[in-house]
């Protein structure tokens, strides 16, 4: 709390009042958009700790009063922009969770669905490996509590039911399938700015097609259940 009070403090100072509505300026078609836009570019790129609110507002082109009166402060404006791509994430998962196990086409979906999100996000596997894995630990408790336990709740339930359903192996641990599925689908974004030159592949739609398209076929393939041989 003591922190959020602070933040508007400095909101005020730098905005030259006090927090509120801030004053009519160009009219952005949609300024809680900009902002989250221009936090999605300055976090990725140097940090949270390194990026100022005054930076936030010039770079969104709004006035700093703005990022109090929407987000409640940078801390607010951190979570927003997190959300605008968890949560619509989380809702296509919950989708996917809710169709018959009938094969493996749910978790073929989620691949795929999974790299097309990271396609599209490039930025966000670096800045979660830099703000939330290595962060500090109330970042990272907000996180887990905000997004990855709503995820885990799901993601483990959506393998064990294909593997009660008989569409996979019954000898897999739903929670290490997970960790393979992420595995396979974040690491190339991550270790693109080394591998991409080496492999020769770029952060595009095509890529992630690719990517997941190859992804489904390593671990599907080897997890579907194997025809008893008699001996």
């Amino acid at each position: 709390m003591a922190n959020r009070r602070t933040e508007r403090a400095g909101a005020a100072r730098e905005g030259g009042r006090r927090p509120g509505r801030p004053r009519r300026g160009p009219v952005l078609e949609d300024p809680k958009r900009e902002l989250v836009a221009a936090a999605r570019d300055l976090f990725a790129r140097r940090g949270f700790s390194e990026v100022g609110i005054r930076e936030l507002s010039r770079a969104a082109g709004v006035t700093p009063g703005m990022i109090s009166y929407y987000f409640g402060g940078k801390q607010g404006l951190y979570e927003a922009m997190l959300s605008s791509v968890f949560e619509d994430l989380l809702a296509r998962v919950r989708e996917l969770a809710a169709q018959p196990a009938e094969s493996t086409a749910p978790l073929a979906a989620l691949v795929r669905l999974y790299t097309a999100t990271l396609a599209s996000q490039p930025w966000l596997p670096a800045l979660l490996l830099r703000e939330v894995i290595y962060g500090d630990a109330e970042t990272r408790a907000r996180f887990i509590e905000r997004f990855a336990q709503r995820a885990s709740a799901l993601l483990p339930a959506l393998v064990a039911s294909e593997i009660e359903s008989g569409a996979l192996r019954a000898d897999l641990d739903p929670a290490l399938t997970v960790l393979a599925l992420i595995g396979a689908s974040v690491f190339p974004f991550l270790a693109h700015p080394v591998l991409g030159k080496v492999l020769g592949y770029e952060l595009d739609d095509a890529f992630a097609a690719r990517l997941a398209s190859h992804t489904t076929r390593l671990l599907f393939d080897g997890g579907r259940p194997r025809p008893e041989v008699e001996p």
